[in-house]
């Protein structure tokens, strides 16, 4: 499963409620509140984000408590092409795939 961060605060509902959903979910995240963290602050701040929740999964954000939108990015494992270094999204837990790398079309087996 990928790696979730959960950029909140300590005043937020809408924060609450996500962290509620994604214990009820069994995921498991890793929280910064804005709030009390200057680098979490930074680091919404440099990925232009100015509201909570956020999240972020396998290096993609997500502004608001999309439920639909953070299980997508939940179910897929995000790997890099060996060849080019291009990101593809593969769907998790599938065990070994064969992969053509959309960018460079380099052939090679991946395992999620």
């Amino acid at each position: 499963m990928p790696e979730v961060l959960i950029y909140t605060t300590s005043t937020c509902p809408h924060c609450k409620s996500a962290k509620d959903y994604l214990r009820t979910m069994g995921i498991k995240f890793i929280e910064k509140d804005v709030s009390r963290d200057r680098a979490a602050a930074s680091e919404l701040a440099a990925a232009d984000i100015m509201g909570v929740p956020a999240f972020k999964i396998n290096d993609e954000f997500i502004v608001g408590f999309d439920k639909n939108r953070i299980l997508e990015k939940i179910k897929y494992d995000v790997i890099k092409c060996p060849e080019c270094g291009q990101k593809l999204r593969l769907p998790a837990g599938k065990g070994k795939l064969r992969v053509i790398c959309r960018e460079c079309s380099h052939k090679f087996e991946v395992t999620t």
